[in-house]
């Protein structure tokens, strides 16, 4: 899967960005073909808090999901908890429109 990190009024260290990676990696035993997605990754504040957005465009289907925490990797940790139940649930809905 490719990567797409970017941040808005929020400087991307290379920590966050090799966590996103690492964690999203977790996602590619879903895809048939990982490597064809690319994954857009936005982390943004708001107020005390850390918002990331993850959008994943696959076959005739957009997996996206929005958390926000105070610490940045926990909000990472559970976006991706999001769109591994959104996967979960859609897995057979993607197949058949294969």
């Amino acid at each position: 899967m490719e990567y797409k990190i970017s941040g808005r009024k929020v400087k991307i260290t290379e920590d966050i960005k090799n966590y996103v990676e690492t964690k999203l990696a977790r996602l590619d035993k879903y895809f048939e073909n990982p490597e064809m997605l690319t994954a857009t990754v936005m982390i943004r504040p708001d107020g005390a808090f850390h918002v990331v957005e993850v959008t994943i465009p696959a076959k005739r289907m957009i997996l996206r999901a929005e958390e926000a925490n105070k610490d940045p990797f926990a909000a990472i940790d559970l976006v991706l908890d999001k769109l591994e139940r959104q996967i979960r649930k859609n897995k057979t809905r993607m197949s058949k429109k294969a």
